[in-house]
């Protein structure tokens, strides 16, 4: 039977574009306006890796020379020249759907075939019939799908028929950002003769990791074909990393693994590819639902995966990575990510992408920004999931390339340091006040203290500017007292006589904050 091809990605709607709403991919790289991706911090990640992907294989220089001397029209333009000659690889439905598995039909009738040969009554026969079925894509908002017991607190765990946009952009969060767990179909032959791999819990996809989250971390220009450029990896940077044996490697698109351990599914684990589409789940749309199937299983960072966006310290004799931290947004991750910047400091956390990037472009640019996000998760026994505190972060921080360097980067680190210690002030300051009432709940002091670090976030792109020497940041750092001392008042009442005598002796004092050059060393 001949399926029919339906909903190309190059022309039809399914990114969401700052805004713009949905565009295609071909409108992606011929409008020179577009800024930016919109959805959550996973899809914005899975999309960036997806159009790197689209960008890597139109167009990859031979060394880092070549790479600084393109233009972004060009590279567009590449883009849109590789498309066409590859536009019947982007279905999402048909013979060759778009990083689908069309052989997995036949694995689900297998099963069924076992099954209702093996039961010995009605009931028996209906779960055979059942478990064929293909499954709930649920909110399409992680991704995952949702568990059988799943409770329902929200509107937003409310399954919903999805569009074919939003279909495809879970797909395509699923390859790199799948989490661990049962949620696969189970009790499936395999594809590759001889494969051993597959347990009960489907492994995650390499870029979210085993445990809580990897941060990632990107370039961004002012528009999208930017973006891509900034992030763009030469031949010669890609045989620096000893982790991609097989080099760049071909995109999942142009040739399908045919099974979890074949020649082109080994071919693809050891590239730089994989970073940016790795097939760590085999899928299909089918109706409304969807078969989801384990598909590549891929190294942990204990075990060498790397990707450059990921912030790496090798340093040490424990390899160090840069987790998701909901109580610690990424913008107070800026000083780490930026140690290649100190000449004199020792070796710490590194993000290629960055590295990479602000050394070849920032002549080039006026401004680049430090994106950086993620989804944190909560793992038990190999099944991960999104609960309690677990949740997205992201955060963007502009540069003025003008004023890069090692003074500017080194007052960044003082002014940090300054802020951190103004957290803990905050903190120590709210725990005495609840103590000099004989009341003890160091939750609130904490409370008062991530407040500070909310309201700090407002202005510190400010103070990141202010950093240029001759920095000039006495007069932010006013604004940073402020944001101290409102939340301090938030959490510290002053209604009794009682709280007004505990408020005024240990309301903070910011003097040395305000005036640090009166601060006796």
């Amino acid at each position: 039977m001949t399926l029919e091809n339906r909903f190309n990605l190059i022309d039809e709607p399914w990114i969401p574009v700052i805004d713009k709403g949905r565009l295609s991919l071909r409108q992606i790289f011929s409008d020179a306006s577009n800024r930016g991706l919109g959805g959550n911090p996973l899809q914005k990640m899975a999309m960036t890796k997806l159009l790197l992907a689209i960008a890597q294989a139109a167009f990859t220089p031979g060394d880092d020379e070549l790479l600084e001397t393109i233009e972004t029209s060009d590279l567009a333009q590449k883009c849109l020249d590789y498309l066409e000659k590859w536009h019947d690889r982007f279905w999402l439905y048909g013979e060759k759907p778009f990083l689908q598995m069309p052989a997995i039909n036949g694995l689900i009738e297998r099963r069924k075939r076992k099954d209702l040969s093996a039961a010995t009554n009605k009931a028996g026969e209906r779960n055979a019939e059942a478990s064929a079925q293909p499954k709930s894509l649920g909110m399409g908002f992680y991704p995952d799908l949702p568990a059988d017991n799943n409770t329902i607190l929200t509107q937003y765990q409310v399954p919903k028929v999805l569009s074919d946009a939003d279909k495809a952009l879970f797909i395509v969060s699923l390859m790199n950002f799948a989490l661990g767990g049962k949620r696969t179909e189970k009790n499936l032959d395999i594809l590759t003769d001889g494969y051993v791999g597959k347990t009960g819990s489907a492994k995650a996809a390499p870029s979210i990791g085993n445990y809580i989250g990897y941060l990632h971390s990107i370039l961004v220009g002012e528009t999208l074909i930017d973006t891509c450029l900034l992030n763009l990896l030469s031949y010669e940077r890609i045989a620096e990393n000893q982790y991609w044996t097989t080099g760049l490697g071909t995109a999942p698109w142009e040739e399908m693994p045919k099974g979890e351990d074949c020649s082109i599914a080994q071919n693809l684990k050891r590239s730089y590819m994989a970073t940016l589409v790795s097939i760590s789940r085999f899928v299909l749309l089918e109706g409304e639902g969807i078969y989801y199937v384990e598909g590549l299983q891929y190294p942990s960072h204990k075990e060498g995966w790397r990707e450059p966006s990921m912030a790496v310290n090798a340093s040490g004799p424990t390899l160090k990575i840069k987790w998701i931290d909901t109580n610690k947004r990424p913008w107070r991750e800026l000083v780490s990510l930026l140690a290649f910047m100190s000449a004199g400091s020792r070796q710490g956390y590194d993000c290629q992408f960055i590295r990479y990037g602000l050394v070849r472009f920032r002549s080039r640019y006026k401004r680049i920004g430090i994106w950086s996000g993620g989804l944190k998760v909560s793992t038990n026994a190999g099944d991960q999931s999104v609960k309690q505190d677990d949740d997205f972060v992201e955060s963007l921080i502009f540069l003025d390339c003008a004023i890069l360097g090692e003074l500017w980067y080194h007052q960044l680190q003082v002014e940090m340091d300054a802020l951190d210690k103004l957290s803990k002030t905050v903190w120590a300051a709210t725990n005495s006040f609840f103590k000099a009432q004989n009341m003890t709940d160091a939750s609130l002091a904490g409370q008062a203290s991530t407040l500070f670090w909310e309201l700090s976030e407002r202005r510190f792109q400010n103070l990141v500017d202010a950093c240029a020497p001759p920095h000039d940041t006495v007069r932010v750092r006013k604004i940073f007292a402020q944001s101290a001392i409102k939340a301090y008042d938030t959490f510290c009442p002053k209604e009794s006589a009682r709280q007004i005598d505990a408020w005024a002796k240990n309301r903070p004092n910011l003097i040395n904050y305000l005036n640090p050059e009166n601060k006796k060393s």
